[in-house]
């Protein structure tokens, strides 16, 4: 068997107080915290921004001085001076320029790895409420493509508005300096561009939120045809799934289209040629006048007509900043959800494993709004030790019997008590220390077989994965595998088979050598002689621990202490398989249905 290292511990904890909803006041806070996530980079950047952006206008003051010496002295010594100096000008603010959008840059994407990992901290301390309401290709959407938006709201545009504006700035107080008529058409027409910018933003916006709203659900439909790819073959609905992503697209298109009409009849436009054509008439009327206003005319023409590139990118920088504050906005309200079932006991107290679980007048529904209840007015004590059964028809409560034994939700009403401690008094990490649960559904990760089976104990030695993997009666197809422990098993576990899958996962939940074992139908996908090796590893484990098993298997039922039978969300009878043979006519039911009791097996 190929060694390997073992599985280093990646993701670590946030404390309370490092989570974004307890860090910052609001989404708006949360946004504009760029500024001092990394101030010695941002204070750099916007220091030499103003040195650059004088450098930026300093060759249309140059070109000016270089056509008066032109006009006074001809080809002269001085004029070739001024044109090298020119150059070198140019040259330098390159220089200056790189060192700017560099700074800022990395400031802003350290800020998109910041945000990014805040936001996935937060949600994975919202309880599986939240996640059973909010689609998780909405998050993913939110995760990747907003959190950018973000970060493009930031650079490079909110680094070529501070530009854009420092630009204006210089320009009027060289119009200032060279021409008081010139400063006064600037100082008049430059606020009203600015002000038509900032409208023409607002009409845009909305535009754009419905265009990342639409994005969401293309991004929610391509990922759930992706995921169902072989029902989608197998009944081939190809083309039917075709046409609807079409329909999508073509939604998504029809908004952009409307964005683009809008765009295209862009009426702050006009306020900056106006003020270019009306500073040129009025350059040449003194030109006619007074020859000598050659450099003054030819400084301000210059500067304006470098102003044109700000005519397209500053509304669209606003733009961006406005769609990354408006995915900020809607980030903010997910990580700020109102959670019914807080996990408040971060800190409270340590479980005692050796006491009984006790259900006390529990129910429980799904949901903020769920009017049906999945469980109803649970009473029962389960003893330390005991293996305990659970069984019932589709939709009775089983599964979420054992989703609260592991604090995945908590009761709507009534409390469930470890050892004598209120399960809502003991942080969640605490009970999932101690509680393990392997699932109907398996889901393992596009990782290696090592990494899937010590998900649950990262620290778990080589030979500790593998006794995991010989109780779970896994070693002998991990062994066939290509590079073995090391083999990639695709996304979800899709290069395996259900029984490798399923053994798999059991094999994780071994190696995480619980308190409280909780077994969903584990067995379901596993032949009778494996099942009869896993038996053993599985009877092995459950020693001096408690072991709760949803199962449809006469064999688990007869060698349980108890059976709880579930109906409709609440238990109608328990007790050994003997004893609900002869007071429940339901279990009876149940019972005549089993495969192993028709085969005589009983």
């Amino acid at each position: 068997m190929q060694q390997t290292q073992s599985v280093p511990s990646m993701y670590k904890r946030p404390k309370e107080s490092e989570l974004p909803i307890n860090k910052y006041r609001s989404s708006t806070h949360w946004y504009f915290s760029f500024f001092w996530r990394s101030p010695g980079l941002v204070l750099l950047s916007l220091g030499v921004s103003l040195v650059s952006t004088f450098l930026s206008i300093l060759p249309s003051i140059l070109l000016g001085i270089a056509f008066s010496i032109l006009e006074n002295q001809g080809f002269s010594e001085v004029f070739v001076f001024i044109c090298i100096l020119i150059t070198l000008t140019t040259v330098l603010n390159f220089a200056f320029t790189f060192i700017t959008n560099y700074s800022w840059t990395v400031a802003a994407f350290r800020f998109e790895r910041d945000a990014r990992q805040e936001f996935f901290d937060t949600v994975q301390e919202h309880s599986m409420t939240f996640h059973d309401e909010i689609d998780s290709s909405a998050l993913l959407s939110m995760a990747m493509n907003e959190i950018s938006q973000m970060r493009m709201g930031i650079n490079p545009n909110m680094r070529m508005i501070i530009a854009s504006l420092l630009s204006m700035v210089f320009t009027l107080l060289v119009f200032l300096s060279v021409d008081s008529i010139y400063f006064l058409v600037g100082l008049i027409g430059f606020p009203i561009y600015m002000i038509l910018v900032f409208r023409y933003a607002s009409v845009i916006g909305p535009i754009r939120q419905e265009l990342a709203n639409r994005l969401a659900i293309v991004t929610r439909n391509s990922q759930e045809i992706f995921r169902g790819i072989e029902v989608v073959r197998s009944f081939n609905q190809e083309n039917r799934e075709n046409t609807r992503f079409i329909k999508g697209s073509n939604k998504y298109a029809d908004i952009v289209n409307r964005e683009g009409r809008l765009s295209a009849f862009f009426w702050p436009a006009t306020i900056l040629l106006l003020i270019t054509a009306i500073i040129f008439g009025i350059g040449l009327m003194k030109l006619a006048e007074d020859p000598s206003t050659i450099g003054a005319f030819t400084t301000s023409i210059s500067l304006l007509l470098s102003l044109q590139f700000i005519n397209f990118m500053l509304p669209m920088s606003i733009l961006s900043i406005r769609a990354g504050k408006t995915n900020a906005d809607r980030i903010w309200e997910k990580m700020t959800w109102k959670d019914p079932v807080p996990d408040e006991a971060r800190e409270g107290h340590t479980p005692n494993w050796n006491g009984d679980i006790a259900f006390e007048d529990v129910s429980f529904k799904y949901g903020q709004n769920g009017t049906k209840f999945a469980l109803e007015k649970v009473n029962i004590t389960i003893p330390h030790g005991s293996h305990v059964a659970v069984i019932g028809g589709p939709g009775s409560g089983k599964s979420t019997f054992l989703k609260l034994l592991l604090r995945l939700y908590d009761p709507s009403e009534g409390k469930i008590m470890i050892g004598g401690v209120p399960m809502a008094e003991i942080p969640a990490k605490e009970i999932r220390k101690g509680v393990t649960m392997v699932e109907q559904e398996i889901f393992l990760f596009s990782a290696s077989v090592k990494e899937n089976i010590a998900f649950a104990n990262p620290s778990a030695s080589d030979s500790e994965i593998l006794e995991a993997a010989r109780k779970a009666q896994a070693l002998a197809f991990i062994n066939k595998l290509p590079q073995q422990l090391d083999t990639r098993i695709g996304e979800r576990g899709s290069k395996l088979s259900g029984g490798q899958r399923q053994r798999l996962a059991i094999a994780r939940a071994i190696l995480a050598d619980p308190k409280i074992l909780l077994l969903d139908d584990s067995a379901s996908a596993i032949d009778s002689k494996t099942e009869l090796l896993l038996r053993r590893a599985l009877d092995e484990l459950m020693k001096n621990r408690t072991s709760i098993v949803v199962t449809q298997r006469l064999r688990t039922l007869l060698e349980s202490d108890f059976i709880i039978l579930f109906d409709k969300g609440r238990i109608i009878a328990h007790g050994t398989h003997e004893e609900l043979l002869r007071i429940s006519p339901q279990y009876q039911t149940i019972f005549k249905a089993l495969p192993e009791s028709i085969g005589g097996q009983f």
